[in-house]
């Protein structure tokens, strides 16, 4: 039998675990023009739930468009990945697409090509005088509302790693047209995701920002436990394996629920005795071990980068759990020295992702780094 678990790319079909709720509540506000921005740690499964929820939305006949932010580095390239992915995704003839395109965006160049023989694609053509032109953006951004308008549809637009566009060449300039094309659309839907949590809060709630509350928050958490503890027992016992709730809860309460440890430490577990085919509790123990060793590089890496004072205070909440960090006894009892220092040490890690606030504690986003620094 193939490893039933899956982690490290997109997930679609059985291995996409429940989030009803959460498809249903994008889909709903999505569905009806509400703009929605999804915030949560790498790792979460972001992208395969949008991308379920696309499917969703395209099954009640409203067109969906996906754009990446995450290697998009230049204006240029901007322009050209967001204008080829809108193109790509219209279902029309070339011809038609063609002169679609030609009438609400005349700087625009498209041509047809083709990448193998037999099979056609557009590419466009643009000059770097004309993206100077703000108006060359705002006709990119409002052509999918009036081909809406024109063909008397629905559209969601889905950015993904939205972050990112605080890193392009010329973003603020993006982010101005794109709010000033899209606070007016009645016919588009736009959801906006990011892992980068500082980033993402500075872009949607600052007020001095383009998109400062253009939508509603929606912050994505990790899979509960009841929810987990079927999924993994059934596909166990599916291929003749016993493992009885009591390793599935072991297993859990090292992965915390996080969408994509839990699948590697699964798919670990079901490597690692496959041919005993009989787990006990303390065999998901051993494969803490094993799992460690193999993300250790990349701990190792990250270790390295941080200095003395952030080491102390994640070594500090590794060993004690989520708490409040500048309580007078966790900064007494870890010795963590002056309170000033600590919180800009807590800024940093925060936004690097490796601390999350959870209402007046902060925790480890990733659960396995917390057992790489408890066990040394």
């Amino acid at each position: 039998m193939e490893n039933p678990f899956f982690f490290g790319k997109t997930v679609t079909g059985a291995s996409f675990i429940n989030r009803q709720k959460e498809i249903s509540y994008l889909t709903d506000n999505l569905g009806r023009g509400q703009n929605v921005i999804i915030f949560s740690p790498r790792r979460y499964g972001k992208t395969s739930l949008i991308k379920h929820v696309i499917g969703q939305l395209s099954n009640q006949k409203i067109l969906t468009f996906y754009f990446d932010f995450y290697r998009i580095t230049t204006l240029e390239q901007f322009y050209q990945y967001y204008s080829s992915t809108v193109i790509a995704s219209l279902q029309s003839p070339y011809n038609k697409i063609f002169s679609m395109i030609r009438s609400p965006i005349p700087s625009l160049r498209p041509r047809l090509v083709y990448s193998e023989p037999a099979i056609p694609s557009i590419e466009v053509e643009l000059y770097l005088d004309i993206l100077k032109k703000n108006s060359t953006l705002v006709e990119l951004f409002d052509f999918v509302e009036k081909y809406c308008i024109k063909k008397k549809k629905k559209a969601c637009v889905v950015f993904d790693e939205f972050q990112e566009i605080t890193s392009i060449e010329n973003g603020l300039l993006i982010e101005r047209e794109m709010r000033s094309s899209m606070q007016h659309h009645q016919h588009v839907s736009y959801a906006f995701l990011g892992s980068k949590y500082h980033l993402m809060n500075h872009l949607f709630t600052d007020k001095s920002r383009p998109f400062y509350n253009f939508g509603t928050r929606f912050e994505l958490d990790t899979i509960a436990q009841e929810v987990w503890a079927p999924y993994i027992t059934r596909l166990f016992k599916k291929d003749g394996y016993t493992f009885p709730a009591e390793a599935c809860k072991r297993l859990l309460t090292y992965t915390k629920g996080h969408p994509y440890y839990t699948q590697l430490f699964a798919s670990e577990v079901w490597e690692y005795y496959r041919t005993l085919k009989k787990i006990a509790e303390n065999d998901i123990d051993k494969t803490l071990l094993i799992v460690l060793q193999k993300e250790s590089h990349a701990f190792v890496e990250l270790w390295d980068s941080l200095s003395p004072g952030e080491r102390k205070v994640l070594s500090a909440l590794a060993a004690s759990g989520s708490m409040n960090i500048f309580s007078n006894e966790f900064m007494t009892r870890n010795r963590l020295g002056a309170v000033s220092s600590v919180q800009r040490i807590v800024v940093e890690l925060v936004k690097r992702g490796l601390l999350l606030k959870k209402e007046r504690a902060y925790e480890l986003t990733d659960p396995l780094l917390m057992h790489w620094i408890k066990i040394g």
